[in-house]
């Protein structure tokens, strides 16, 4: 029948909690919700279901896995996964400030130039822009002018003023002045028609050009040279058409003193090479060379040419005094600065004319790049020209991923396709591994120039999933609920776990109890114990709940009932009315309050009150004279006690009238926390009325001792029931 009775209320606890587990989902409890800083909009889900600006509190949500939005102005906004399912719990959560740049024009030109950050371009001067902490490049710039550029680095909230003044860019193109003897002849350069002679041409470009002059009179020689244009300069030149020849000669140049090495040769401006050099194929009549050599005086000579006739002719070079060396300095950047002979010399391209011979030393800087350094020796005639190629102060990353598609994201700005490996630039930055469907992988790391790459390798984890990490913190967090848990407080148990108790005491001997949660705010068991006279099973239900971690408060209800073993009725002998069996069984039920101090992982001090009703049926034979139990027993005729001839007696009636009665409780336990399943605990208890008769001379010694009304156990409590993995 027991086992009956245990498999019964345990198919009735499994329904109940599948019914309450249905019920939950559709529920809604109250959490609070705080943010830092506080003052944040709160949303629900999306931005359309709007609760409240932080702090919240007792905020009814309900039950189960949401997503909670923070936004707050001048803030990145913050979304925060929560699961609702414990009364009174508190969401929070960080919004990162953001920070501002207020971007200014020191000078006419500045005002109105176009704003871009981080290659992004977000507006004119003045301007006031709103970014995300960190380091970002911010650029001002219009046509005809250097691009501003600088890197600022902001903390979060920080607000940065920033003044900007623009650079006229310097000239990049010359002109030539072609005069010549003939009026109105066609001019080319590098083949493109230029107008017609005399006349200036303005903006072209640095660098050689082929100028070329052709008359309009047919039987004219046209006229062609090369000419090396100098920024800002201009070049002159003066063509001279001359019929062209019905046959034609040849000349060939000789160059004296011998130490005029490589000079350079040209006939009618057409440059033949380096001497001694040849040409065949001029027409009759006057021919101009010029031979030009470093370190020499340019010489010019006239020349006839007759037809079927070679000419020779020897041209002398004199020494020319060395003009001052010079230095040119370029870059490949702009908002570069160059100083020599640490005197800053602004941004490139920097010529210093005439800097003094000797060796100088030049340093390029540019903000986010290497600086360079370089030495070269200037003297007459000799002069200095760098071309100044700047490398990105960097340290080398290399970036790796567990799924393809994804991308490595720096500071905003997408630097490529994972696996990705490369230089990003020194310094503090938000990094991103982000890819379709997966949780992007965020990290805020600090980067220094470094021989060996650093590797960043990210796991990324579906969308839904968690992590190896995540996994553990979540089976800790089980482990120490588990841990804390105790069977004997308000608290009911988390509903993830069970326990068996097994316990000595009085009155009863041996008790055993076992109890299962079934909600975040409700428990449930059942118990069995038993004593020489009688066995008890009960069932008990507690609703209770935790305003602060140390702290509890609950509400048990039990009922049960037990049976013993029937008696024989000494009264039977005499009298044939009475039965001749007096059957010993109870019933009882009690509802308790109960106070928990929780010590978190070391135990918890309980103390509770109850109010009990029992009845009981036992037959009791000890000396009732004084009728202690008068206001719980029944009076009856059955009653009786027989004496012999003196008046004493003989023997003792049993009382065999049912005793019923309601008494108060009042007890307090101590238990201790010994490992993640196991507990110890005390208890002791008084209870306030007429003693129970049943509980009467327990060891049956015949001394007819009476309910003592004070009763202690101590026992042991073994957890389990949840996950282990």
């Amino acid at each position: 029948m027991m086992r009956r009775l245990t498999l019964a209320a345990l198919a009735l606890t499994c329904a109940f909690g599948a019914w309450s587990g249905q019920a939950s989902a559709q529920r809604t409890i109250p959490v609070s919700i705080e943010s830092t800083p506080p003052g944040a909009t709160v949303f629900f889900d999306s931005t359309e279901q709007r609760i409240g600006v932080t702090p919240l509190s007792n905020v009814r949500l309900p039950v189960g896995q949401h997503t909670l939005i923070f936004q707050k102005e001048l803030h990145e906004e913050a979304r925060l996964t929560v699961n609702v399912r414990r009364r009174r719990e508190t969401f929070r959560a960080t919004l990162n400030a953001q920070s501002t740049i207020s971007i200014s024009g020191t000078n006419a030109a500045t005002n109105g130039a176009a704003v871009r950050i981080d290659g992004e371009p977000v507006g004119n001067v003045p301007h006031i822009a709103t970014v995300t902490p960190g380091r970002h490049l911010v650029q001002v710039g219009r046509e005809g002018y250097v691009t501003f550029a600088q890197w600022v680095q902001l903390a979060g909230g920080q607000a940065m003023q920033l003044p900007v003044t623009l650079q006229a860019e310097a000239p990049s193109t010359g002109s030539i002045l072609v005069a010549g003897d003939t009026t109105g002849a066609a001019i080319y350069i590098d083949g493109t028609p230029r107008g017609s002679t005399p006349t200036v041409i303005e903006g072209v470009e640095a660098g050689e050009h082929v100028v070329k002059v052709e008359s309009s009179e047919p039987g004219m020689q046209p006229f062609e040279q090369t000419v090396r244009i100098i920024a800002g300069e201009r070049v002159t030149i003066h063509p001279t058409l001359r019929p062209a020849p019905a046959a034609t000669g040849s000349v060939r140049i000789l160059v004296r003193p011998a130490t005029a090495q490589g000079a350079i040769v040209s006939i009618d401006g057409e440059v033949l090479g380096e001497a001694p050099a040849s040409k065949e194929g001029l027409t009759p009549g006057e021919h101009i060379i010029e031979v030009q050599a470093d370190g020499f005086q340019a010489a010019q000579q006239p020349v006839e040419v007759q037809s079927g006739a070679q000419r020779v002719v020897s041209i002398e070079l004199l020494p020319i005094a060395a003009t001052p060396g010079r230095i040119v300095v370029n870059a490949n950047v702009s908002g570069a600065v160059v100083t020599i002979d640490n005197e800053e010399r602004g941004a490139p391209p920097v010529v210093v004319q005439n800097p003094g011979d000797g060796t100088h030393a030049i340093i390029v800087r540019a903000p986010g790049y290497q600086e360079l350094r370089h030495t070269c020796t200037t003297g007459p005639g000799r002069n200095c020209e760098l071309v100044a190629e700047l490398d990105p102060v960097g340290a080398p990353v290399r970036v790796e991923a567990n799924v393809e598609g994804a991308e490595f994201v720096v500071d905003g700005e997408v630097m490529g396709p994972v696996p990705w490996e490369g230089t990003v630039p020194t310094g503090s930055h938000r990094i991103e591994i982000r890819a379709p469907g997966y949780r992007s992988y965020t990290a805020v790391v600090a980067l220094q120039a470094s021989a060996e790459p650093r590797l960043f390798n990210a796991g990324l984890v579906a969308e839904g999933e968690m992590t190896p990490e995540e996994r553990a913190e979540q089976l800790q967090g089980r482990r120490d609920r588990h841990r804390q848990a105790v069977a004997r407080s308000g608290a009911p148990l988390p509903d993830d776990i069970a326990v068996l108790d097994f316990s000595v005491g009085w009155p009863y001997m041996l008790e055993m109890r076992m109890g299962i949660g079934i909600l975040p705010w409700l428990d449930a068991g059942i118990g069995l114990r038993t004593m020489f006279r009688i066995t008890e099973f009960e069932g008990r239900v507690k609703a209770g709940f935790r305003p602060v971690q140390q702290v509890s408060l609950g509400a048990q209800f039990r009922i049960g009932g037990g049976l013993g073993v029937a008696r024989d009725n000494p009264l039977a002998v005499t009298d044939p009315d009475q039965p001749e069996t007096l059957s010993t069984n109870d019933f009882f039920f009690s509802l308790e309050a109960l106070f928990t101090l929780h010590f978190l992982r070391a135990g918890n001090f309980t103390l509770w009150g109850a109010l009990d009703y029992h009845s009981d049926s036992w037959a009791w034979y000890g000396d009732n004279s004084d009728c202690r139990y008068e206001r719980g027993c029944l009076e009856d005729s059955r009653i009786r006690r027989t004496t012999d001839s003196s008046g004493s007696p003989i023997v003792n009636d049993p009382i065999t009238g049912r005793q019923s009665l309601a008494r108060f409780r009042l007890g307090g336990s101590l238990e201790f926390i010994l490992s993640d399943h196991w507990n110890m605990w005390v208890s002791f208890e008084g209870a306030f009325g007429n003693p129970r008769r049943i509980l009467g001379d327990v060891l049956a010694s015949g001394t007819g001792r009476e309910d003592i009304q004070v009763y202690t156990r101590v026992g042991f409590t073994y957890k389990f029931g949840y996950a282990e993995d």
